[in-house]
């Protein structure tokens, strides 16, 4: 009966020396969790702020991703209006050009010549009234 109660006295000083430390380690979580407590709010808090910043920053891609696509069509559909136009007024074009090289060059200067040539005295005479 006495090794029961010796055991039992054992056994009451280790649960208590347990209590103990399941005190103190619950104690230390919980000094943990005031102090940790902040820090880890602060970050979350700084880490919602970036994500914000970086969603914005996506649109903002986004939108000018769209805009150089906008950009970039508009350009290809001038450059097809640019040959349409040309390949439209190409005979026009044509037809001007062999006008112009069926022109008399040196007949046209020589009449301007003579023309000059004319009129120089017209211009003489009427000069003296």
């Amino acid at each position: 009966m006495d090794e029961l109660i010796k055991y039992s006295k054992k056994q009451l000083f280790y649960a208590r020396v347990r209590t103990l430390a399941s005190i103190v380690t619950a104690g230390a979580l919980v000094i943990c969790l005031f102090v940790l407590g902040p820090v880890v709010l602060n970050s979350v808090t700084k880490a919602n702020a970036i994500m914000e910043q970086a969603s914005e920053t996506i649109v903002l891609a986004d939108t000018a991703l769209e805009s150089i696509t906008e950009m970039s069509d508009s350009i290809t559909e001038m450059g097809d209006n640019m040959d349409t136009f040309i390949m439209e007024n190409a005979e026009s074009v044509e037809a001007v050009m062999k006008k112009i090289e069926a022109v008399d060059f040196e007949g046209l200067n020589s009449a301007i010549r003579d023309l000059g040539t004319v009129i120089e005295p017209l211009a003489k005479f009427f000069n003296k009234f």
